[in-house]
Order: structure tokens, then sequence, then C-alpha cells
């Protein structure tokens, strides 16, 4: 069934009011996501989380669950064991599926998968939405710990457990979150983790894709081709030199990514709207939307 345009900036018009509250809650410019969410910790380890949460469940709900994960990480930083006791709503809206059921429903299965797989608790609470206890982003099942403190706190043998890329609040707060597939948020934290905090061009071949990051053939070419069109990625042709007698004309695409370009409205996206109450869209009683879509007690 056709969105219909009125209903696509509705939810447009919400997700960034609900982000520039989020916003305001957490005080936070960026998410903290540790290496070990992304990529591999060595050869011989397994699948990262990233590329569970894309692949969970044959691959249905992978964005989802990835940006729905990420957005937790976004309010939860610099906190140690969370917990939001947000109604699924709320959820929906800050990713931009506007106040339908359906979206309620992608969120609410999303919470479950997450739930199962250890990335987040689930508590009941009687009359309630669930308390949702966030789980550490390296895919152990123990409560979450903010890496910069954590860094700070560990012995320095253990540091590199809590190494962490910085994604942009951008992502939330200009809209890109409604305009971006799961493969390129993924291949936007691959290339950020590239760099390494380094302002440098990126080199990713296809082996790295799979054995590093364990996201297939076709999830790379299109989380880049995304980014590209978008203009958050260049992309250039670099020639190769190894040795005395290699072919001169042999070349390799390379990266340039700016993580600051999330910060800068795409112009057919832009909105002027005020930011409303975090967990209602504009003009609307949160408790009316909610009673609206489903029985609170049942959220979850």
């Amino acid at each position: 069934m056709a969105v219909e345009p009125d209903e696509v900036e509705a939810a447009r018009a919400a997700q960034r009011s609900a982000a520039q509250q989020a916003l305001q809650i957490s005080h936070a410019r960026s998410a903290a996501v540790r290496y070990r969410f992304i990529a591999r910790g060595g050869p011989e380890r397994d699948s990262p989380p990233m590329a569970r949460l894309l692949r969970g469940s044959g691959g249905r709900g992978g964005k989802t669950r990835l940006q729905l994960y990420l957005s937790m990480l976004w309010l939860a930083r610099n906190e140690d064991r969370p917990v939001f006791q947000y109604p699924a709503i709320t959820w929906t809206l800050l990713l931009g599926y506007g106040n339908s059921p359906a979206g309620v429903r992608r969120v609410q299965e999303a919470l479950r998968w997450l739930d199962r797989e250890a990335f987040i608790e689930l508590r009941r609470r009687q009359g309630a939405s669930s308390a949702v206890h966030l789980l550490s982003d390296a895919g152990t099942g123990r409560p979450y710990q903010a890496p910069g403190p954590a860094i700070k706190a560990a012995p320095r043998a253990q540091r590199d457990e809590h190494l962490y890329v910085q994604l942009p609040a951008g992502l939330w707060t200009n809209g890109w979150i409604m305009e971006l597939s799961g493969a390129a948020v993924a291949m936007y934290l691959v290339l950020l983790h590239e760099r390494r905090g380094e302002n440098k061009q990126v080199w990713l071949s296809p082996r790295i894709g799979r054995e590093v990051y364990d996201l297939s053939d076709e999830t790379r070419r299109k989380g880049l081709t995304e980014l590209a069109a978008h203009g958050l990625i260049k992309v250039s042709k670099r020639p190769l030199h190894q040795g005395l007698f290699d072919d001169p004309l042999r070349t390799r695409h390379v990266y340039d990514l700016n993580p600051d370009a999330l910060g800068q409205l795409d112009p057919q996206e832009a909105t002027t709207e005020a930011p409303t109450v975090f967990n209602q869209p504009a003009d609307t009683d949160p408790a009316d939307v909610w009673l609206r879509i489903c029985d609170p007690v049942q959220d979850l």
C-alpha cells in the first residue's frame, strides 16, 4: 500500500520533533559505538553484533533492529546500566515511522528480538510499558557500560575492549535515520571504524567486508552506493603501486568520509518544525495516540 505524501511529511515532522526532545534529554552530540559492535575482535571470533542485528530472523526487520539499538546507545551516552521506560510509540516516532500501528508493531518485534538475543532485557511492569534495560553493545549480554568512562577505569590491557567510534547525533536530529537503509548505516559505521579517528581515505575490499565485518558483498555495495548518492561519502580512484612490474593502470576505489556531513540537512528534507514532547507527534496528546494504537498494558 502506497504511503500518502501528507503521511510522510507528518512522520518526518514528528521524527524531527522527537529527535530534538531526545537531544534535550541526552545532551549527547553523538552515540558512542564500540569497535566490537561493528567488527570481529579477531579472525576466529563470532559474527559481530552489528551483522547479527542486520541478519537476525532471516533478515526481516534488520534496519529497525539496528537503528533502534543505535538510538538507545545515543540516549545512553555516558550512562551505566541505563533503563528506558518509553512506550513503543516513542521509538516509532524517533525512527520516522509516524504513529501508524504497523510502525509500532515493527518496533515491538525489534524489542522482542533484542531481548531474546541479549542486547536488552525487557522487564514487564503492571499497567505500564515494559522497562528496557540496555545490555552491552559488545554482545556479551552483560549490563551496559558507557565506553568513555570504562576506558578510563579499565586496566591498560583491557582498554581495547572499550574503544569506540562516535556516530553524530545528526543521524537523528537531521532526519537521516528516515532516509538511510540498514546497509547504509552499517557501512557508515564500518568506515568510521576503518578511520580509527583519523582523517584519512579508506579502502575496503570485499574480503575485509566479509572477514572483519561479516557483511555480504551485496550489503557492502548497497550501503556504499547509497552513502555516495546522498553525498555522505566521496568515492575516488587511487592507482596501485606495489612493485616495479605492477600494472600502472590498476586502481582501487577509496572513500572519504566526513562525519560532520550528517550535521547538514539534506536540502530536500529540511524542516523548520519546532520540537514537541519526545513521545508524541505534533499537536497530539501522547496518551491519546497510544490508546488509539494499542493497549498500553500490552505494549510489551
